[in-house]
């Protein structure tokens, strides 16, 4: 997931800044050492429990970073989708690295160079070393599996998280999407670790770069690692391509053919080539709460082209006073997606756009929200992207 490629920039940011300061970098670089091939691809696994001698791959990730234009683009390969039988995180155990990586290529259509192997159990490390972090819990979390001695017991709401509730947190993957649901929660851990990073002196950086490399394997040498920080230290653009496929009717997840070529290109020009879909929910909490609002909702998304997941047409009892979008995850594609889809459905309409892990005030209203949905038996699937709440009558009366 996208946690472990943070935690590669992560690494990346901690080596560079022990070995070279910045006096010293661009002679290493002039002198010392030969640019790698741009871009670089490297296949980033987080590895699970070893459980009675199984040693599964439990994220499969690709990142392909363009060291001129500053970008990465990642691509995540479901862990349960079946290659010739089998799910494909079961390879790495019974072919080992160079055939998995193998496979890896054959699926992507990349050439893959690099590999960066880390353990869950390193973010249990760097929440006791970094934290408390900050976490605001967007759903319920309730899982226990007594094989692994993991038990996740989290109610929505704001928690001070160190290291055994962070990896908790980290691995809950018991969503109606699976391992997919778990990409932009570990993005937002990675950057707070990263953030708390930043403020340790030298010789803590040192020891905690020790123990990081103690946990991690990888093929990249030192030079590579500064060459690339120094590339990509001042910012870059993350995107993200997903991998096609389809749930097959035994529940069990297939590449989708039809697809397949069109995402290997994306990957081999850099450059996302397929949109991104979204979650979200409508939310009717204007005084006319009946099916016949619910129909013309219905009409005004589809006559644009969009298609919420559920439109609640009997509201919440949450106050708002305006009407209201409230976001769940930092994406700025996602925020464009959104402010364009407002614009069409509800042209000159004005909606309070909200970020809800910045704003106190809304989190409650949020809370509230989902309170109401779940309690009243409405079906609600997480994760969820975005909530539009529809306040003012105006909003729905369509133009004559």
């Amino acid at each position: 997931m996208k946690g472990f490629l943070y935690a590669l920039v992560i690494f990346l940011g901690i080596a560079a800044a022990l070995f070279i300061s910045g006096v010293w970098i661009e002679l290493f670089i002039k002198f010392l050492f030969i640019p790698t091939e741009n871009p670089v691809n490297i296949l980033v696994l987080g590895l699970d429990k070893d459980i009675s001698g199984t040693r599964r791959t439990d994220v499969i990730l690709v990142a392909s970073i363009d060291l001129d234009k500053k970008t990465i683009l990642i691509s995540s390969i479901p862990r349960d989708l079946i290659i010739d039988g089998k799910k494909i995180n079961a390879y790495y155990q019974s072919e080992g690295l160079e055939n998995f990586k193998k496979r890896i290529e054959d699926l992507t259509g990349i050439e893959i160079k690099r590999y960066f192997i880390v353990d869950y159990d390193i973010f249990k490390f760097l929440g006791d070393e970094l934290g408390p972090i900050e976490v605001f819990v967007d759903r319920p979390m309730h899982y226990k599996d007594v094989a692994q001695n993991l038990e996740i017991n989290f109610s929505p709401g704001y928690y001070k998280m160190n290291g055994k509730e962070l990896l908790a947190y980290l691995r809950f993957r018991k969503t109606a999407e699976g391992d997919i649901g778990r990409l932009d929660k570990q993005r937002v851990i990675i950057e707070k670790l990263a953030q708390k990073a930043l403020q340790k002196n030298i010789f803590s950086l040192t020891a905690l770069y020790k123990e990081i490399r103690e946990r991690t394997e990888f093929n990249i040498e030192i030079g590579e690692i500064v060459y690339m920080f120094s590339k990509i230290k001042n910012g870059f653009k993350l995107d993200s391509v997903t991998f096609p496929f389809n749930i097959g009717t035994d529940g069990n997840l297939y590449i989708d053919e039809a697809k397949l070529d069109k995402y290997k290109e994306s990957l081999q020009l850099g450059e996302k080539k397929t949109q991104e879909t979204y979650r979200y929910y409508v939310i009717n909490n204007t005084s006319k709460r009946n099916l016949t609002t619910l129909s013309v909702i219905e009409k005004l998304f589809k006559d644009k082209g969009y298609s919420p997941n559920k439109i609640f047409y009997d509201g919440v009892d949450v106050d708002f006073k305006n009407d209201t979008v409230l976001i769940l995850r930092k994406n700025e594609g996602l925020r464009i997606y959104i402010e364009e889809m407002i614009g069409k459905v509800f042209k000159d309409k004005k909606f309070d756009i909200i970020f809800v892990d910045d704003r106190i005030d809304y989190i409650s209203k949020y809370l509230s929200v989902i309170g109401e949905l779940t309690k009243s038996g409405r079906q609600v699937l997480f994760p969820i992207d975005f909530i539009v709440i529809l306040k003012n009558d105006s909003t729905i009366l369509t133009d004559k």
